[in-house]
This record gives structure tokens, C-alpha cells and sequence, in this order.
């Protein structure tokens, strides 16, 4: 009983830790096409049907899960978690899935896993790597992702700006209703 106990108080000091050192991904961030290489082929499945998505929304609630959503495909979010298997439906471009598994190194989120890709009977599997990290003073985020598959290997690096002004919601992909628009 003693040693559960132990055991139980050491693994959530261990998460407790784990968490504090984690950096702060939340915000919307616009994509820089002048410091990023973009390959088609190497782009975040389910955000967008190819390369990158323009502007990238990131939430991290304190249970220690990372929400990135794009405002291409923005009913759907990809989720990362460390230590857990998530798979995701991607509905933009070919359909499919991707399947990650999330980690984190020091100051950097590396997520690995699986990308399956249908189109009409033929399904593809490649093998994704991202790695996530945003800078010491908080203003870019930097995403490196990494495919191989049948086709070969393809890396992007999706360099994001913070942003703090997202606009008036009449200029975004699916605006919003105003009472003066009903």
C-alpha cells in the first residue's frame, strides 16, 4: 500500500513538472511564407488539403492538451497530448486519418505517427514527424514537419508570427452573425 501510494504522489509530481515546463502555445499566429519553406506534401493533415494554413488558432487548457485549429477547415482540430495516441479524421484534401503520438522534449512538442491518405480506392500510408516550439519571447512559433512515404521524404518549416488582432469576424472564412445581419 505504501509503495502505491509513493509511487501514485511520485507520477503526479512527475506530470505537475512536466506541465510547468511546458511552453505556452496559445494564440493566433499568421504564417510568414517568407521565412517558411513549404512543401505540398508536408503540411498539418486536416488543416489544410495542402501546405499550410494561413493563420493557426492554439489553445492549451491546463490538462496539458494542445488544440491547433485553422480557419481553412475550422470545424475540425488537430489534438495533441503527451504520452497518448490521438487519431484524427482528416476531411481536407484526401480523406484518411493521422494518428500521433505526442511527447514532450525540453521546450519543443514532438508529435509522431502515422498519415493515411484515400483517394477513390487507393490508400497511402507515410510517416509523420512534427515538431513544434515557439521562441523565448513568445512572438514565433515554429513548426517542422516531416513526411516519408512511397513518394519519399518532404519537410516543411511553418514559421508563425503572434498576432494579437484577429479582425472583425465579417472578414473571417464563415463570419459571424450580427444582430444587424439576421
Amino acid at each position: 500500500m505504501r509503495r502505491a501510494v509513493t509511487t501514485g504522489v511520485f507520477a503526479t509530481a512527475q506530470l505537475a513538472l512536466a506541465l510547468a515546463q511546458a511552453p505556452d502555445f496559445s494564440g493566433t499566429w499568421r504564417l510568414d511564407t517568407e521565412r517558411s519553406r513549404i512543401a505540398p506534401t508536408a503540411g498539418l493533415a486536416g488543416l489544410a488539403g495542402a501546405g499550410a494554413p494561413a493563420t493557426l488558432h492554439v489553445t492549451q487548457p491546463a490538462n496539458g492538451t494542445v488544440v491547433i485549429e485553422s480557419q481553412i477547415n475550422e470545424g475540425h482540430a488537430r489534438l495533441y497530448k503527451s504520452g497518448i495516441r490521438i487519431v484524427t479524421p482528416v476531411t481536407v484534401g484526401p480523406g484518411g486519418s493521422v494518428a500521433m503520438t505526442s511527447r514532450w522534449d525540453g521546450r519543443t512538442l514532438v508529435s509522431e505517427g502515422t498519415r493515411e491518405a484515400s483517394s477513390g480506392t487507393a490508400t497511402t500510408t507515410q510517416q509523420v514527424k512534427e515538431v513544434i516550439g515557439v521562441a523565448a519571447d513568445g512572438l514565433t512559433l515554429t513548426i517542422d514537419i516531416t513526411t516519408s512515404g512511397p513518394e519519399g521524404t518532404s519537410t516543411s518549416t511553418l514559421m508563425y508570427t503572434r498576432i494579437l488582432d484577429v479582425g472583425p469576424c465579417k472578414t473571417w472564412p464563415t463570419p459571424c452573425k450580427t444582430p444587424s445581419s439576421r
